[in-house]
């Protein structure tokens, strides 16, 4: 008896549903990682050492996706590279991150003027917005790229 065998059991039907549940299982464990990291690191006083495994897993599955969605040429279910998303994601995440940082700092009281929360949390806020837009700028010139070669090769294939 062979353990793992090569024969396909389901059909094409089948298949597609367990992809659906796959595909939803997986964004439900990736931002529950994410979330359980946040919480115990704010809430929880936990060091980086104490969620250094979850950090791990959560950063294998993000690269992972990141390399298999440019590997293949795809950038977004919901969006086309352009500076539009690029301008929107980029924000969104500039303003998870204050959102973030503020929450910590008001935790653990590392507030104590105003001067205290602009500088820092700005500098932060701002140099995410720039790491981030360059980023996706990046991934979406890649896509771009990788789709006009991919649409060559399968025309080269005719």
């Amino acid at each position: 008896m062979k353990l793992f065998h090569n024969k396909k059991v389901v059909d094409e039907r089948e298949q597609m549903e367990m992809f659906r549940v796959e595909h939803y299982m997986y964004w439900l464990a990736f931002w529950a990682l994410l979330a359980g990291i946040f919480y115990q690191v704010i809430f929880m006083d936990a060091s980086f050492g104490q969620v250094a495994g979850e950090w791990t897993v959560f950063m294998l599955m993000a690269v992972g996706l990141v390399i298999g969605d440019l590997a293949g040429g795809h950038f977004d279910y919901n969006g086309r590279p352009g500076w539009k998303y690029y301008l929107v994601s980029s924000l969104a995440a500039a303003a998870a991150v204050v959102g973030i940082t503020l929450v910590n700092g008001i935790r653990h009281g590392w507030y104590e003027s105003v001067s205290d929360v602009v500088i820092p949390v700005g500098t932060l806020g701002t140099l995410t917005f720039l790491f981030t837009y360059t980023a996706v700028a990046a991934a979406g010139a890649f896509v771009k790229y990788r789709r006009r070669k991919l649409e060559k090769e399968y025309e080269d294939d005719r």
